[in-house]
């Protein structure tokens, strides 16, 4: 199997499990700068109950679908240390700068706040106010659509 080949099967694998989450970005986009979270904290509830967070459903419709593509790897760490990240703009500085070989970092990132929500909720709503769900997106779709037809 050539280079190109191979290049070509990830491509198309990440493509078809992508394209789902593709589908999000015009919301992503509209919700980008703003909170997507709020807390119920129940007026007629007791003094003593603990606020829950409540999220916009495209949200939950969209942690759901991400886990669906069976791209979101509990091991998301070691990829993830590796791009020397201490920010939300140092995520979005290493989005930006992602070229194809630098995909795992970028679904890294989107492991981070996929998984990340399921415990610290504010996670979700974080990833989409900052933008990184978007930019993860976004520079996906570039990148496989840059390498639709690979060099020789």
């Amino acid at each position: 199997m050539s280079n190109n080949e191979y290049i070509a099967g990830i491509q198309t694998d990440l493509i078809g499990k992508l394209q789902p989450l593709f589908a999000y970005i015009p919301y992503l986009k509209d919700k980008e700068g703003y909170n997507t979270s709020a807390l119920l904290d129940g007026d007629m509830a007791p003094k003593e109950s603990v606020p829950v967070p409540v999220y916009d459903p495209k949200v939950l419709a969209f942690v759901k679908e991400a886990q669906k593509t069976g791209l979101i790897n509990r091991n998301y760490i070691y990829p993830y240390k590796k791009l020397g990240i201490a920010s939300p703009r140092d995520e979005r500085l290493a989005i930006s700068g992602a070229k194809f070989k630098d995909i795992d970092g970028v679904i890294a990132i989107m492991s981070k706040y996929v998984l990340g929500g399921m415990t610290k909720g504010y996670m979700w709503a974080e990833a989409v106010e900052e933008g990184i769900w978007l930019h993860c997106l976004l520079k996906l779709k570039e990148l496989l659509e840059m390498h639709d037809h690979p060099l020789a």
